[in-house]
């Protein structure tokens, strides 16, 4: 197919993926499977990606359009964009998600962000609205946010727990083993907490927050979660369009890498060397930051043509 200089531009000037235009060129662009929708968004496909690396060959980069700032939202919307994306959840406060003294948006508000395609919905719970690609934009050129993907940080959890069987208990706080406690050390240095998952053999990915009793389950025990199970997890938060640590064991790397290919895991060596590398990433800015750029073009590597294919 051959690729127009305006479709070549439009490709050219994406932002995380996110493609924007004319109506009418977005549709060729289309129908020639060079972009694909994602809940009304128009983002790249591989073939894109690669038809605009073919006209940069024959052509040169083309010129960059006039700087296009998206349409300002309603007073409402504009302000839960906004809100967003000033939380690292990058969640939009509702009556049900909203803290204490928090100002939050109602159904209507949420609603109206939703069509825009600025938001999407973790699945089953269509109040807890947060950025998309789009979104993110929005905030960065109607706010001046510097907002990017979210960051999240999985940990490995412990056979060491709690030891009332009886009692249920928040996840943050069920285990006790120094292994894992180095970890949490760690991941709370790394991210804020509602990013925080840990990664339960028997629950699969668990939010802080989360009561629990005692179980004794390892991976690979027949009632232990799957990878076909923790890919229903990681698509409902969202992960393939977050950078992501992790922190712990090759067994449960193994059982994420299928959903989560760009998983960043920094830690090295032994269940010794990694405490050693949690005390230092717990004390050391740079390493922290160092590891969420090292997160950030592994996410990159494998949203580019050869690393995966998408169908429009």
């Amino acid at each position: 197919m051959t690729l127009s200089p305006t479709g070549a531009r439009i490709l050219a000037e994406n932002e995380d993926g996110i493609v924007r235009g004319h109506p009418a060129a977005l549709a060729r662009l289309h129908s020639d499977r060079l972009i694909r929708y994602n809940g009304g968004t128009p983002i790249m496909t591989p073939a894109g990606h690669q038809a605009l690396a073919d006209w940069i060959a024959q052509h040169g980069r083309p010129a960059p359009a006039a700087p296009g700032i998206a349409p300002k939202l309603p007073a409402r919307q504009h302000e839960a964009v906004l809100t967003a994306a000033r939380r690292p959840d990058q969640l939009v406060p509702s009556r049900e998600t909203a803290g204490n003294g928090e100002e939050w948006f109602n159904a209507r508000t949420l609603e109206g962000i939703r069509r825009t395609g600025f938001v999407t919905a973790y699945p089953g719970d269509p109040r807890s609205l947060y950025l998309t690609a789009e979104g993110r934009a929005y905030a960065r050129q109607r706010g001046g946010i510097d907002v990017r993907r979210r960051k999240f940080v999985l940990v490995a959890c412990g056979q060491n727990k709690q030891p009332d069987p009886d009692r249920w208990y928040p996840a943050g706080e069920l285990y006790t083993g120094g292994y894992h406690l180095s970890l949490r050390g760690a991941a709370d240095a790394l991210t804020s907490p509602p990013l925080i998952r840990i990664v339960s053999a028997l629950h699969g990915l668990v939010p802080l927050t989360r009561k629990l009793r005692r179980y004794d389950v390892r991976p690979g025990d027949p009632e232990a979660i799957t990878a076909d199970g923790l890919s229903v997890q990681t698509a409902a938060l969202g992960l393939d369009d977050a950078d992501v640590i992790f922190l712990g064991g090759q067994d449960y790397i193994d059982l994420l890498v299928p959903s989560v290919p760009h998983l960043f895991t920094p830690l090295t060596g032994g269940m010794g060397q990694h405490k050693g590398q949690c005390r230092q990433a717990r004390e050391d800015a740079s390493l922290r930051e160092r590891w969420w750029t090292q997160a950030a073009a592994l996410f990159d590597r494998h949203h580019t043509p050869d690393a995966q294919q998408v169908s429009p």
